[in-house]
């Protein structure tokens, strides 16, 4: 074993270094916590990572993103996270994302991913993701900070989302995350490097477990500064979706993929779509109305964006699965996104689980 890269993880009862290095994790946020659990799971020997924030870097995270230098500031960061981790673990392939996760990784792609980690700092950005892994019919790993600690939760899937418990007030909060280059708002939290480096251990130390197939708990961890982690008492059962909450619609079974990827035009969707069907986007973009001086309408409708936009300039992410309506509103279906040339990709409609199952299966 000597001069093997992980030859100490070779020691640990049930850990299995080749099923981490064929897994896929999406991971959405690259700030403090995604830092963490990114650089862990690549030094852990994750094979590929795809990774979706919006932002860029800020003076204030150098504090907190072991990842970040100062002449990053400026620059997305997504791509200094790529950068950094081929540096530092270059058997794990890393595709950056420079957006927001609903824009950054389609329904197929995480439905096709071995888990899906959020690392957000918002309420809505979590009820988006949260509803976005319903329908792709998958689990979400969920992570959160605050003042002197921060929780960690498991969400596996057809069980309770993030997102039940909560009221319909509460899940229509617009907490939209603000750029840490921007100044920070009123409703601004403080942030420390310590709480950030252990509740992001936390959760990377979660996302290795369920990568190689082990238990994590049933209840969310609470994490404080006392040195106590300890799953949360009195909670609802995690294998019974709230009966109010609305997340949890799944995707239909033979959903058809088009021979277009996210790089094709409205012109081109619009191609395979009959033309009493309005084919519809998950994040709206916005289009310039008729009137001078008035402000952009923000819109889902592709019909209303110029036929030679492409999807990918309108927020539509890879391997989308996008929602296509009748416009007499009589009736709902979906057509998904081929992968890219350069993307890895399973059979359609074939999940993370389903896909190592079947791997494993073969051997």
């Amino acid at each position: 074993m000597t001069g093997d890269r992980f030859a100490r993880h070779a020691l640990i009862p049930g850990w299995d270094q080749k099923r981490l290095a064929g897994a896929t994790v999406v991971l959405a946020g690259a700030g403090a916590l995604g830092n963490t659990v990114a650089q862990t799971l690549a030094l852990s020997g994750l094979g590929r990572l795809v990774v979706c924030d919006p932002d860029t870097v800020a003076v204030s995270n150098l504090s907190r993103c072991p990842l970040f230098r100062a002449a990053d500031v400026g620059r997305p960061k997504a791509r200094v996270l790529a950068r950094a981790l081929t540096d530092l673990a270059p058997d794990t392939v890393v595709d950056a994302r420079e957006a927001p996760h609903v824009s950054g990784a389609g329904l197929a792609e995480l439905r096709a991913a071995d888990l899906v980690v959020g690392a957000l700092d918002s309420r809505a950005a979590r009820i988006a993701l949260a509803g976005r892994c319903t329908l792709a019919g998958t689990g979400m790993l969920d992570g959160g900070t605050h003042a002197w600690g921060g929780e960690v939760a498991w969400f596996p899937p057809g069980g309770r989302c993030w997102a039940c418990g909560l009221g319909p007030a509460e899940r229509a909060v617009q907490d939209d995350p603000w750029s840490c280059a921007a100044p920070g708002p009123a409703g601004a939290v403080g942030a420390s490097a310590p709480v950030s480096a252990l509740v992001g251990t936390w959760l990377a130390d979660f996302a290795v477990r369920l990568l190689l197939g082990l238990s994590v708990p049933d209840a969310p961890l609470r994490i404080d500064a006392a040195g106590l982690a300890v799953p949360l008492s009195g909670t609802a059962p995690r294998d019974r979706p709230d009966p109010g909450c609305p997340l949890h619609e799944r995707l239909p079974d033979g959903v058809p993929v088009l021979p277009l990827d996210h790089g094709a035009t409205v012109a081109e969707l619009l191609d395979h779509v009959d033309m009493r069907e309005e084919p519809l986007t998950w994040a709206g973009f916005s289009r310039p109305v008729r009137r001078r001086a008035a402000v952009p309408a923000v819109t889902s409708r592709l019909r209303s964006a110029p036929a030679s936009a492409r999807l990918s300039a309108l927020g539509v992410a890879p391997r989308e699965v996008l929602p296509v309506a009748r416009r007499d509103g009589s009736g709902l279906r979906y057509v998904e996104l081929a992968a890219t040339a350069a993307e890895p990709v399973g059979a359609p409609g074939e999940s993370g689980q389903e896909r190592r199952a079947t791997t494993e299966g073969a051997g």
